[in-house]
Parts: structure tokens; C-alpha cells; sequence
């Protein structure tokens, strides 16, 4: 499948091989400015806030918030967070705890009436982790809905699985987190959450819509294609935030600078206490974990080669990306949020992550997603399609400077293909794609799991081992290898 970074991600296990602390080396910072500089000439588009050893040393944006009107995003430019939404629940639920107001060790039937026997034990500890077997969705973000009618469609959902036995994300979880805070507080999500966590961080540009934006400060969505998607507060809304399938989950607005704030306020016990805060990185696990690599409350917090505690979530609806990275015990924060989410851009962090740890890495720039590389990519797909694989790379090895594959497209082929069940033509785009990238452990990745779908066992397993080889941290392929070798 393809490999997007998204929210429900569960690990990005720790990559690094070398590395050299740099502090707030200058040449460090230096080379993240280029490489940032870089991204946005091939198109990306965003703000990005960099701390290093306790220092902001970049807050800046990149490309526009609005290309029609030629406004450049800035530091201040606000953003759709996604799910990044979750760590506010989250932390919202541990302070009414705080104030004896719940436990996490309740019982949902508690808060909900009529709630069904399979689903009678789901506490909220349970919401807060992922596993209470609840599926992720019953809609789509902005479609319209009551609480009652959102509310009863859950409770009839059939769960995923036993609850409290397994890991599957659900968005709807933590909408009903966002109501139980509702119920336990008597204030509305929003307004709850700006009492108790964003006004004491001093964090004025978050919210739905309390803050009263500046409307020319909220970043345009954009397609990948440029096309316009528009601005969240323009979608359909319950009145002033939105409808249950996204309220308490995803949808909060905010700006690099305030999640920075809120970063800070973490670091101390202003908002949450001592005792709050281990629960928020480290709660009650299942037997068949360790806390080298878990989702905790909101974030997913794992151990690095080095040691020390990463504490990161991401968020997208495809259109918005964000991006939240803490080493909290090496004072290095990465924020990225982006109005234009790219395979080319989405891994920003972890590439930033590299150049600060890893000695002399240096980050390879993305091939520009423009109009000339989309059309040479689809005459490659026509060419392979219709000529043959050798036909693609001769034209391949012979294209116009300047001139390149993109692999995002090549590989959506690939897989509309293969769920077609044209196994061979999917094998050779997804062949073409890894000629023209042979280090990509996502092409290799694509092209064992279309001889999977053929039947070739063999050579199943010799591109995931390719994978593998590339990218040691491939679960998929590790997954995949461990199922086809039994």
C-alpha cells in the first residue's frame, strides 16, 4: 500500500544509525534554512517552527496561504491541525480528572444511556489508547448530523474487536471523549478547553471558532494539483464548530507559534500535574506491550536510539497536514503545518529530525509535482501500458533534462490496477517505478506486494526483502515476509 504518514500511524520507529547532538549549532541551523528554501521552490507549502537545545532558531512559513491574492504564509498563518486535535481531548480529560470531576478508569456507560453489552466495558482509558474496538468512522468529517442521531449510529456500530485487547484508531472515540468532557464540565468542548488549557499557555490563535479569527489569516486548502479546496471554516458546520464526526478529534485551528506555546506549557506542571503528564505519556499498557513504543493519550510516544523519549502525533484530511515532533529530553521541537499535504512534504519532520542527529546527513529534495513531470509521468504509464516495460525504460533513460517520473503517480496506478486484479500491468508500473527509483523502500514495497497478489511467492519475498534492506523499520514488510515464510 501506499505509505502516507497520517494519523493513524502508530510508530515511526527511530531510523538513526550516527549521530552528533548539535544544540543550536549554526551550521545546523543553516542547513535546515536550505533545505526548507529548497522545498518550497518544488512546492511546498506551510509553516514550519524549528527549537533546538531549548531555542527557536526557524519560525517561518513557506508558499502561499492564498494564491490567488499572493499571501505568503507566515509564523502566524492558521492552520487545520487534524488530529493533532486529540492531544487537547486528551489533556482535557486528564485535568477533569485532576479536579475529581472523573477517572479514566470509568465506564462509558456511566456518561451514555442505552449503551449495548459489547460495549458496556469500554472505559475511557480505552477511548484515550485506541483500543476499545470502536471503528474509526460512521461519516465523513463535514457531513451533517445530531449528537443523538451521531450518538446512536456509534453505539450500534459492530466493534472491531474485544475491548482493551488491540490497537485499531477511531476517530469517533475521541469524539465521544470531546462529550464527556461536555457533560462532566457543562461547557462546551471549546470553551472548556480555552479555560483550562489554552488561556493559562497563553494560546490566543487555537480553537474553532471562539478566537474570532482574522479570516485572511486562515490558510486556503489546497489539491495536490493546485486546485482549491478552501478553508475549513467554510465547510459545513454546526454553528460554531464542527458536527460530532469531527468534533473532539480533528478540525481545531491553530498556528505553529501556538502549539509551540502549548509545547512550552507541557514542559511544566501550569496545566497538567507531574502525576497527569506520566499518565499522558505513559498509561496502563496491555501485557503485550513495552514502553519503548506506544499510543499513549493523544501522542505517540516512543524511545530513540539515543535513549531518550520522542512524543509526536500528525494529522491530515489529505488536504491539511500537520506535523508535531518532540525529543522533550533533548529540547528539540519540530512544528510543521502545511495547507497542501504531499507525499514530497509530509515526512518533513522526520527529515529535519536527520539533520539534527544524524552526522553529515544530508536530505534529498523531492522532484517538483508540476505540470511538465504530471504529463511525463503519465505518458511513462501509456508507454509501459501499451509497449511494455523495456519500452518505459528506454524512454526513461532518454527523457528531457529536467524532466522526471513522479513516483506518488506511478504507484496510485499501480495500485488502481491491482485492485482491478490486472496483476501484470500493475507488476510492470510498479517495475518502471523502482528502475526509476531503486532506493525507494516503498516502490519495492508496492511491487511484492502486487507478486503477493499474483501468487509468485518468490518474488514476493524478494522485493519486500529489497524493502527491508532499505528501510530496516518497514513494518509492512516485515509483516508481509513473516506471513509468506510460513
Amino acid at each position: 500500500m501506499t505509505k502516507i504518514l497520517t494519523a493513524f500511524t502508530v510508530v515511526i520507529l527511530c531510523f538513526f544509525h550516527s549521530f552528533a547532538q548539535t544544540g543550536n549549532d549554526p551550521k545546523t541551523t543553516k542547513q535546515i534554512n536550505t533545505y526548507l528554501t529548497e522545498l518550497e521552490r518544488v512546492g511546498f507549502s506551510g509553516t514550519v517552527l524549528v527549537e533546538l537545545n531549548g531555542n527557536i532558531v526557524i519560525s517561518k512559513g513557506y508558499g502561499f496561504s492564498d494564491k490567488t491574492n499572493s499571501l505568503k504564509n507566515r509564523s502566524t498563518t492558521i492552520f487545520d491541525i487534524g488530529s493533532i486535535t486529540k492531544q487537547f481531548t486528551a489533556a482535557a480529560i486528564l485535568k477533569l480528572e485532576m479536579q475529581g470531576k472523573l477517572t479514566v478508569d470509568d465506564n462509558i456507560s456511566k456518561y451514555f444511556e442505552n449503551v449495548p453489552m459489547d460495549k458496556i466495558n469500554i472505559t475511557i482509558h480505552d477511548l484515550l489508547r485506541h483500543q476499545s474496538g470502536l471503528v474509526n468512522n460512521v461519516g465523513k468529517d463535514f457531513d451533517k448530523i445530531s449528537k443523538e442521531k451521531f450518538l446512536d449510529t456509534l453505539i450500534n456500530s459492530k466493534l472491531r474487536f474485544e475491548v482493551g485487547t488491540k490497537f485499531s484508531y477511531s476517530n469517533i472515540g475521541y469524539s465521544l471523549l470531546g462529550m464527556i468532557i461536555e457533560k462532566v464540565s457543562g461547557k462546551t468542548y471549546e470553551n472548556y478547553l480555552f479555560k483550562n488549557l489554552w488561556k493559562p499557555a497563553q494560546m490566543e490563535m487555537t480553537g474553532y471558532s471562539r478566537p474570532k479569527f482574522n479570516r485572511t489569516k486562515i490558510a486556503i486548502g489546497y489539491y495536490k494539483d493546485d486546485k482549491v479546496w478552501g478553508k475549513p471554516t467554510e465547510k459545513n458546520w454546526d454553528k460554531t464548530a464542527p458536527f460530532w464526526h469531527l468534533a473532539g478529534n480533528g478540525g481545531i485551528l491553530s498556528t505553529t507559534e501556538d502549539l509551540y506555546k502549548w509545547h512550552k506549557a507541557l514542559l511544566g506542571e501550569l496545566i497538567l500535574s507531574k502525576e497527569a503528564k506520566n499518565k499522558l505519556y505513559h498509561p496502563k499498557i496491555r501485557t503485550e506491550e513495552n514502553y519503548n513504543s506506544i499510543y499513549a493519550y493523544g501522542w505517540d510516544v516512543s524511545q530513540t536510539n539515543r535513549k531518550t523519549n520522542r512524543v509526536w502525533h500528525n494529522g491530515t484530511n489529505n488536504i491539511f497536514y500537520s506535523d508535531f515532533m518532540r525529543y522533550i529530553d533533548e529540547n528539540i521541537t519540530l512544528i510543521m503545518l502545511s495547507n497542501k499535504s504531499h507525499l514530497n512534504f509530509n515526512g518533513l519532520n522526520i527529515e529535519l529530525s536527520k539533520i539534527v542527529f544524524e552526522k553529515n546527513y544530508k536530505p534529498t529534495i523531492p522532484i517538483a509535482d508540476n505540470d511538465n513531470n504530471q504529463k511525463y509521468s503519465n505518458k511513462i504509464i501509456d508507454i509501459v501500458l501499451s509497449k511494455g516495460i523495456e519500452a518505459g525504460k528506454e524512454n526513461f533513460k532518454k527523457r528531457p533534462a529536467k524532466t522526471n517520473i513522479l513516483e506518488y503517480k506511478l504507484n496510485t496506478k499501480g495500485y488502481e490496477l491491482l485492485s482491478q486484479k490486472k496483476y501484470e500491468e500493475a507488476i510492470a508500473i510498479f517495475t518502471i517505478n523502482v528502475f526509476a527509483f531503486p532506493k525507494s523502500a516503498n516502490g519495492f514495497d508496492s511491487l511484492g506486494e502486487a507478486y503477493m497478489n499474483k501468487g509468485d511467492k518468490a518474488l514476493a519475498i524478494k522485493n519486500y526483502e529489497k524493502s527491508l534492506e532499505l528501510d530496516p523499520n518497514n513494518g509492512n514488510a516485515i509483516d508481509m515476509l513473516a506471513e509468506l515464510r510460513k
